[in-house]
């Protein structure tokens, strides 16, 4: 069983591309890598470059000579075969292009792997990988950030094992990153008030976040709300919709107070809050609401959930229907509002007036 290097010259002078020549059990096969040398010229730049392809093309080498060994061993082999890690990643980042779940976060962790190093090899990784990648994003991001970008690379890990693509489940060995208790800030009742109170440059923005603050829905699902979805149950007012990150299908009751703010019912295709989008100016006026209001904290769109979760709990709305009431899939992650109620609490007590004994 032998692999060899193979250039073939193409059309444009000085150009060649790199195949693999195959030989096992008798049989011969050729792959092409899809890798290319430049005409140099004596150009010391191209020079280094082909130099860098050519080290790629002798990783594959070595690559796939050792899966044709593990075939003459009795190991079943994967259906289909990547290059690098790098390509098997991006693979299952199209299937997240093609669902939108995670898309954003995904695509950053891609940029991040090439960054770190754009052409591992299966047989590279192991545990020494995994543990230097993730001092890798500990360095670049903040702590929870990079908790969460590396367990998305533990999954993928899982699943190339599962793929047959790797021999062992090198991340079962490898800790995850720590997250650590973050400040969530929202708005009491009474800053609510304020905010209805004060005048918004953009009156659709207003609406839209008040609403978010009454029903804990997502700013893009606020965003994506259609008519068609507003329903009235056994008279009370719903929203049937599936949530944009999640995909989780919902039926929410809403109340009295949030059907005033969406206004009128337009045709059942139209968005509910038209005119509403994510821009710098339409930050940049939820920001001067804020201050205008006379509120002395960073408010982002997102905070309108964290207050409507809040809003529950104060109220004695058990935890557990919170947390369906938002979506979350496990109650751990509407725990943190339960802190924050404690903290409310804590506040509540320091409030009360001194006595002398």
């Amino acid at each position: 069983m032998t692999v060899t290097i193979r250039k073939r010259q193409l059309k444009e002078k000085g150009k060649y591309a790199l195949y693999l020549d195959l030989y096992s059990n008798g049989k011969q096969s050729q792959e092409n890598l899809k890798l290319y040398l430049e005409n140099e010229k004596g150009n010391p730049v191209i020079k280094q470059m082909n130099k860098q392809t050519l080290a790629i093309a002798e990783k594959i080498k070595v690559e796939r000579l050792h899966q044709i060994q593990n075939e003459g061993f009795g190991f079943k082999q994967p259906e289909k075969k990547y290059n690098t890690y790098n390509q098997f990643f991006l693979e299952l980042l199209k299937e997240r292009r093609r669902t939108g779940i995670n898309q954003c976060t995904w695509e950053s962790i891609y940029k991040h792997l090439n960054n770190y190093n754009k052409s591992i090899l299966f047989t590279e990784i192991n545990d020494r990988y995994l543990e230097e990648f993730k001092s890798y994003l500990s360095n670049k991001l903040s702590i929870n950030s990079a908790s969460s970008y590396f367990n998305i690379v533990k999954h993928t890990i899982h699943e190339a094992f599962r793929r047959r693509l790797i021999k062992e489940d090198y991340a079962i060995r490898v800790k995850c990153i720590k997250q650590v208790d973050t400040n969530r800030e929202y708005l009491t009742f009474e800053e609510v008030k304020l905010l209805i109170n004060t005048e918004c440059r953009y009156e659709v923005l207003k609406r839209a976040f008040l609403f978010s603050c009454l029903t804990g829905l997502r700013w893009s699902d606020v965003h994506n709300l259609k008519w068609k979805d507003v329903r009235d149950i056994d008279g009370t007012p719903h929203i049937v919709f599936t949530q944009k990150k999640t995909k989780n299908a919902e039926v929410l009751p809403i109340s009295l107070n949030a059907i005033e703010l969406i206004g009128d019912k337009g045709d059942d295709n139209d968005r509910v809050f038209i005119g509403l989008r994510y821009s710098a100016y339409f930050n940049t006026a939820l920001l001067v609401w804020v201050v205008n209001a006379g509120i002395k904290k960073h408010i982002t769109f997102h905070c309108a959930r964290h207050t409507n979760a809040v809003l529950l709990l104060n109220n004695g709305v058990d935890i557990y229907v919170v947390s369906k009431m938002l979506g979350h899939k496990e109650l751990k992650t509407t725990s943190i509002y339960a802190k924050v109620m404690n903290k409310t609490k804590i506040e509540a007590v320091e409030k009360l007036p001194t006595f002398s004994f």
